[in-house]
């Protein structure tokens, strides 16, 4: 419905917009601490070489070969002049790495030189000694692609983009999900008072003659017209409560149940004018609420019953690990393009009307509600002539029925 399809887009929209602006954040941050993180650990083992280069200076001995240590592999000494006096392998041959030199104060200092077109090299400038010549070591190693380049970032941004459509699919999923059984009730509720229009309309007609013409009409028709009417509105009313109890009242307990002998009870408890042929093969057992299922197979039946023309074969059986119920009769039944609209609610085909005109439309609603919540199916099939509801049902393992099942009864007519 629009009003609640208004909620599930609010709700998945600000829950979307916070999560955009939380991944924002934590992104940036995250970002950060990673480039700072680096750039200390470089900048810690580039003081180290640097400290070892400097001490050695101030002892007066270099290392014959002067390598670097780690990942940190440019090296240079660079005297007052801005000489290179050594440097390491891969700083030998290059211009100073850097023309800054520390106080005589503060003799370490972090730099990040840059040159033309290439890449930037991070490294600690170490002053040697206090004195007004004191040559510099700079030591430090070109900038890690983990800084040069914006892979961090987009990489980030992808993890936040995934992390805010996650988060929006899920809201949009988990309220749609909430909102769904008031969504059912919603619409129920719309169709119901569409539906009762008609009951209620008829009796105000029926009270209104009777009340404007006393002399035309005749007393005993109008009453019966009324409660024709009322008749109507009170099995609505029925079905209505009972759809309301299967989506949202507390189920009946389940129990083992001889389906074969429930459906002979059934068929024995309504008996009509139409007979019904039950044909139940093997011990079939499933464990269900005995009230629901009954309500189930009265349905069928009903229906069955309305639709025939000489008689309803009813037969019980299992198939596949399900148990198997089918109820076929013998009338017109059920166009292809029909089979599913049948179920929904308050449906009723133009046969169905006339043959019932009280009729509801909530039955086999109900009874596919039922089937569905006992992990069933109830589906219209294929038959040589007539309808063929077939309801299948979770078959219960003998081992679990605690005791040997009675047998059912044989095929009998009611």
């Amino acid at each position: 419905m629009p009003f609640l399809r208004s909620i599930q887009k609010r709700y998945t929209t600000a829950v979307a917009v916070l999560s955009l602006l939380l991944t924002v954040l934590g992104g940036v941050s995250l970002d950060l601490a990673i480039r700072y993180g680096v750039e200390d650990r470089v900048f810690f083992d580039a003081e180290q070489v640097a400290a070892s280069w400097s001490a050695q200076v101030r002892n007066g001995t270099l290392p014959h070969a002067a390598p670097g240590t780690g990942d940190v592999d440019l090296v240079q000494l660079v005297d007052a002049r801005g000489r290179v006096v050594h440097a390491s392998p891969a700083a030998t041959g290059r211009p100073p790495l850097s023309t800054v030199r520390p106080g005589p104060d503060d003799r370490l200092e972090r730099r990040v030189e840059c040159g033309p077109g290439g890449r930037c090299v991070l490294l600690m400038a170490n002053r040697v000694s206090t004195a007004p010549d004191a040559p510099v070591v700079y030591a430090g190693t070109a900038e890690p692609p983990l800084l040069a380049t914006h892979h961090l970032e987009y990489l980030i941004a992808g993890g936040a983009l995934l992390i805010v459509l996650i988060g929006g699919g899920v809201t949009w999923w988990i309220t749609g999900r909430t909102l769904r059984p008031v969504e059912q009730q919603f619409r129920l509720a719309s169709v119901t008072s569409h539906e009762l229009r008609t009951p209620i309309a008829g009796l105000r007609v029926h009270l209104e003659e009777a009340l404007l013409y006393p002399d035309h009409v005749a007393a005993h028709d109008a009453i019966r017209g009324a409660l024709s009417a009322t008749g109507r509105l009170e099995a609505i009313v029925q079905d209505v409560l009972a759809t309301a109890g299967q989506h949202g009242g507390r189920p009946a307990p389940p129990e083992p149940i001889d389906l074969g002998a429930l459906v002979t009870e059934e068929v024995q408890a309504h008996p009509g004018r139409t007979p019904v042929e039950v044909h139940v093969t093997g011990d079939v057992w499933v464990h269900a609420s005995r009230v629901q299922l009954a309500r189930v197979m009265s349905n069928l039946l009903s229906n069955a019953r309305r639709h025939a023309a000489t008689g309803v074969t009813v037969r019980v059986g299992s198939a596949g690990g399900d148990a198997v119920v089918t109820v076929t009769d013998d009338g017109n039944g059920i166009a292809p393009a029909d089979r599913e609209r049948v179920f929904e609610r308050f449906t009723r085909l133009d046969e169905g009307r006339r043959r019932d005109a009280g009729g509801t439309g909530l039955g086999l609603a109900i009874s596919r509600d039922i089937a569905r919540a006992h992990r069933g199916t109830l589906r219209i099939e294929d038959s040589p002539r007539g309808a063929r509801f077939v309801l299948r049902l979770p078959l219960m393992r003998r081992s679990a029925i605690g005791g040997v099942p009675p047998v059912p009864e044989p095929a009998r007519k009611s």
